[in-house]
């Protein structure tokens, strides 16, 4: 509870702060298994899908993220500091190209977990579990239509950070993922997204599974609301037969 009134003391702190900062026109992109090349308006929050995990590590892993300036994102995952203890982790989105119709972005984040090395049933080493990913972005809006299309690719590696070189390189692992987000505008700030993507079976890790599914959320815009903009979703993996829900949010955005 001490957290949760911590957080929206934090979040209303920096609404103040915002209320002044942002003049540019928005451009509104809600993705299901892609990204938003835009990043959020300096010092606004968001709690959204963190940069290089996918849908299916579900909405519990997403990243709470604030803009500290015009086209530079940076965010945390919660429920990873909250649950595991010795885990730290961090993601940031660059917006490196702003277009009428096209933007682009590159996003990195970390995800650091504690392990254990054993022989003959004695701990040795507790080296890290070291997670990285490299996400690149791209918005394209139709020109006189409501459509918006967005490709995306993900590199995700995984190794074993162990003084032990047997150890580290064959944890060493990496995997791509790749897909499509197609959103179109419903009426004036309503949007409907829908969703292709060959991508990790749980999100989190390259050590699993690949595989295709489908997608689709609805997502609103609500100005100097606390949930501004909602987005609800869901994604179906026909291989595993998993259904998946997704849920994220931006805070008081203008």
């Amino acid at each position: 509870m001490r957290i949760l009134i911590l957080l929206c003391v934090f979040i209303s702190s920096l609404n103040v702060l915002a209320e002044e900062s942002y003049l540019e026109p928005r451009v509104h992109f809600n993705p299901v298994v892609s990204m938003s090349a835009r990043t959020l308006p300096q010092w606004k929050v968001g709690f959204q899908k963190t940069g290089g995990a996918n849908i299916n590590s579900q909405f519990v892993a997403n990243a709470l993220s604030v803009g500290l300036l015009s086209r530079l994102e940076v965010g945390v995952v919660p429920i990873f500091y909250l649950t595991v203890p010795g885990s730290s982790n961090y993601t940031a989105k660059v917006n490196v190209y702003r277009g009428e119709t096209t933007d682009w972005a590159l996003s990195f984040t970390e995800t650091r977990f504690k392990s254990k090395v054993t022989e003959n049933g004695k701990v040795i080493e507790e080296p890290d579990l070291i997670l990285t990913s490299f996400q690149l972005g791209l918005n394209y809006r139709l020109s006189g239509s409501d459509f918006t299309f967005s490709p995306f690719v993900t590199n995700v590696c995984g190794r074993i950070d162990s003084s032990n070189g047997l150890i580290l390189v064959y944890s060493l692992k990496c995997e791509a993922e790749w897909g499509l987000d197609v959103q179109y505008q419903i009426k004036d700030r309503e949007w409907l997204t829908f969703a292709w993507g060959h991508l990790r079976e749980a999100g989190l890790s390259p050590y699993e599974k690949m595989s295709t599914g489908l997608g689709m959320a609805w997502s609103q815009f609500r100005p100097k609301e606390i949930f501004s903009r909602p987005s609800i979703g869901v994604y179906y993996t026909p291989d595993t037969k998993n259904t998946l829900y997704l849920v994220s949010t931006t805070f008081y955005e203008l």
